[in-house]
């Protein structure tokens, strides 16, 4: 039977009109028999169901052979018997090679429900991708809300270790080395150190900012990230790293580039289900003119390849692997993101990614970056040796933890300074204004209750526009350019110990003697 007898009854160049719009519409359409056998289907519907063309539409049953859920069939059977229609039910719908679809599914009876010659017209919207973007949506959100009550979490943390760190120091300083408390002090520091590096991880994870970049080592980006995977990796499968020790450094976001060694790493281990070998390696190269065909401009490169033992990608797929929402993973198994993450992230660095893999023996990844400087830029830390006794100065610490607030101000006169505690925005504001020619320096903790740092230091630029603040914080350093724009003189960031507190005060002396 075709689409036009079906409506027979009406004047022909309406029957026309209305078969030509149902066959260009982009909804699937079906038309069944009271039973469900299929007597019609739009193009559409062809496409959405994975109906081969060749195939009789009268052996397929849109009830039996698309409906798959228990209980689902009967309930759009007895919505029909009782209303005659079915409106916007939201649905899973299988196709031939039963892979399923979200669908929003309505249906209508054609004829007198009461005779066995009645039809049934289908209706249904494929909203697959749209429920996908909602779910990663939802997941976001969800990541949002984790990765704000982490960073908290972690800012607390580090104002912790931030009494812990300088007081260990105190007791080794104040300790003979083979005594005991200088050995429980050594402890104490590498227990801190170990507690500083999940801090910052959890604050690297949760940093939000679109075009964030520093200048980074790669290899370390890539032990960070095999510490954080090992654990979520079955015993059967290993990591075998080979990394150039004279990488150069890259200018990059740390953390979209742990995604991308993260994801890489996941897709291997799934590619792997009864164990096998992950390789990483890196090493730097050189592109000219020759290698124009890979689409990179001349210059030095960061080369980073991962590859796996694993089942392998097949040829007709792998020109897909990078797109979005693409996966062959069972349903709810994988959101079809993770590597057009990893290609997306690496085209914002302005590299490369490709990828070479054989059916049985493995996939290969390499991606390339643009090298910058040859060497790790060198810290504060490692130009500062010296304990700093010289410049006296007097320092304003305002901090409401006690502790912290009380080991700085230790620290500070260990170094010579002369120091003032506040444990509020308020009370800071009071004593500088009361002590404004006896304080050189002000050290604010911008994340206070009732009166924050950014508060404070707006009162204190009313007492003196000039007044010279150190911005000090458990956040991590990616918000010290924010501060610098507030006229701050120095970030330092929690938790610190004594050796750069004493190389970043030297930094801002030399600075303020420079300007003089």
């Amino acid at each position: 039977m075709g689409l036009l007898d079906l409506f027979k009854n009406k004047p022909r160049h309406s029957s026309f009109e209305l078969s030509d719009l149902i066959e260009i519409i982009q909804d699937g359409i079906c038309i069944t028999k009271h039973n469900g056998d299929l007597i019609y289907a739009n193009p559409a519907a062809y496409k959405l169901l994975e109906i081969p063309f060749d195939k009789p539409l009268d052996s397929l049953n849109f009830f039996t052979s698309f409906i798959k859920t228990p209980g689902l069939i009967e309930e759009i059977v007895d919505n029909l018997r009782k209303n005659g229609m079915l409106k916007n039910l939201e649905m899973k719908i299988h196709n031939i090679m039963d892979v399923p679809k979200d669908v929003i599914l309505n249906a209508n009876v054609l004829g007198d429900f009461t005779q066995d010659e009645y039809a049934i017209l289908f209706l249904f919207k494929d909203i697959t991708e749209i429920k996908l973007i909602q779910q990663q949506l939802l997941q976001s959100q969800k990541l949002e809300s984790v990765g704000l009550m982490a960073s908290g979490i972690a800012h607390d943390f580090n104002n912790i270790l931030a009494a812990i760190i300088p007081n260990a120091e105190l007791i080794k300083i104040s300790s003979p080395e083979n005594s005991d408390n200088y050995k429980r002090a050594v402890t104490i520091e590498k227990s801190a150190a170990r507690a500083t590096e999940i801090a910052n991880k959890l604050l690297t994870f949760t940093r939000n900012q679109e075009n964030y970049r520093e200048w980074v080592h790669l290899n370390d980006i890539i032990k960070s990230s095999i510490d954080l995977v090992q654990s979520s990796l079955p015993g059967d499968i290993q990591i075998i790293s080979d990394l150039a020790t004279d990488l150069k450094m890259l200018y990059a976001d740390p953390t979209q580039l742990e995604q991308v060694l993260i994801n890489l790493i996941l897709n291997a281990k799934d590619a792997m289900p009864n164990g096998g070998t992950i390789f990483i390696e890196t090493k730097n190269v050189t592109i000219d003119e020759r290698f124009q065909h890979m689409h990179l401009a001349p210059g030095d490169y960061v080369k980073m390849t991962v590859r796996d033992t694993g089942s392998g990608i097949p040829p007709e797929i792998i020109t897909k692997i990078f797109d979005p929402f693409f996966t062959t993973k069972e349903i709810g198994k994988g959101t079809g993101l993770g590597l057009s993450m990893v290609y997306g992230i690496v085209q914002n660095h302005n590299g490369k990614v490709f990828v070479d893999s054989k059916v049985g023996m493995g996939t290969e990844f390499e991606i390339y970056l643009p090298a910058g400087g040859k060497q790790r830029p060198k810290t504060a830390e490692s130009d500062e040796q010296e304990r700093i006794t010289q410049n006296h100065k007097s320092f304003l610490i305002i901090d409401d933890e006690q502790n912290v607030r009380e080991v700085l101000g230790d620290i500070l006169q260990f170094l010579g300074h002369t120091v003032f505690l506040a444990d509020s925005g308020r009370k800071g504001v009071e004593m500088y204004q009361k002590n404004l020619s006896e304080i050189d320096y002000i050290i604010l903790d911008m994340r206070m209750p009732k009166m924050d740092g950014r508060a404070t230091l707006a009162e204190l630029k009313k007492i003196n526009p000039d007044v010279k603040v150190i911005a000090t914080s458990g956040f991590d350093a990616s918000h010290e350019k924010t501060y610098k724009e507030l006229g701050l003189v120095g970030f330092l960031k929690k938790p610190y110990n004594i050796q750069r507190l004493a190389a970043m005060l030297k930094k801002i002396f030399d600075s303020q003697q420079a300007n003089l």
